[in-house]
């Protein structure tokens, strides 16, 4: 009950929020976007043991343990909630506004990296899902800030898909970027890339003939890749060894 009162305060808190400061583009969502997100982190170097996910694949220094030459820790800049309704605002609002310009990517991308910052892998997969989902409607035909018209080469959201993979992948969560590969290869089944991906999944965890299987799709999609037959001559090799 408290957390279903809770939610509908948030929701009242946004609305007069959004009355007081109407919100009348894809940019003023943005922007109010990241002023409740900056109020509700607190951003800056730090230091620990372990990385957490948005730190992997962004700029750091490894520090050393001069007793034994090993890894002592690393030195990124970090993200903690410091205001959590500010965070929640956040994230109702650019859901909001997504609803009222779903061609909008930025928005998109903007809630998702929000979601990363908070380490909440799950809604972070499920945005990158809805985005992925629009995709296929609108044939890539996507907007950016100042409703700018993105070129078709700038395939700026696969990058980002492939971004997520391998910093999940690197950061060992291999569930969380099964569930990514899954969503792309819904949504696209005839992209070569995200079968490799998702075989890839299987490779790490030693399922070396579920990621021949799909190893295979990857290359029926794609017959001249080099990378992708690679990969099904190292895991031949791999299966070949254990009979």
């Amino acid at each position: 009950m408290k957390k279903y009162i809770l939610s509908i305060l948030l929701l009242l808190t946004v609305a007069y929020l959004s009355a007081a400061n109407p919100l009348k583009s894809g940019d003023d969502y943005a922007a109010m976007f990241n002023e409740h997100l900056n109020k509700g982190l607190h951003s800056g170097i730090t230091t620990s043991v372990e990385l957490p996910l948005y730190a992997y694949g962004e700029q750091m220094l490894t520090l050393q343990d001069t007793a034994n030459g090993g890894i002592a820790g690393y030195l990124y800049n970090g993200y903690m909630i410091i205001d959590s309704m500010q965070i929640d605002s956040a994230f109702c609002i650019l859901r909001e506004g997504i609803a009222k310009y779903p061609d909008r990517l930025d928005l998109y991308l903007g809630l998702a990296t929000g979601y990363l910052y908070c380490l909440d892998s799950k809604n972070m997969i499920e945005v990158v899902g809805l985005a992925l989902q629009r995709e296929r409607k609108n044939k890539g035909k996507w907007l950016w800030s100042n409703n700018e018209r993105l070129a078709k080469t700038e395939d700026i959201l696969f990058s980002r898909v492939q971004e997520d993979y391998s910093r999940f992948v690197e950061a060992d969560q291999l569930d969380d970027a099964e569930r990514l590969a899954n969503i792309a290869v819904e949504y696209f089944p005839k992209r070569a890339e995200y079968w490799n991906d998702l075989a890839g999944i299987y490779f790490y965890r030693k399922d070396y003939k579920t990621a021949l299987e799909h190893f295979h799709k990857a290359l029926k999609l794609s017959p001249n890749d080099d990378l992708i037959k690679a990969n099904i001559s190292y895991v031949e090799e791999l299966l070949n060894q254990q009979k």
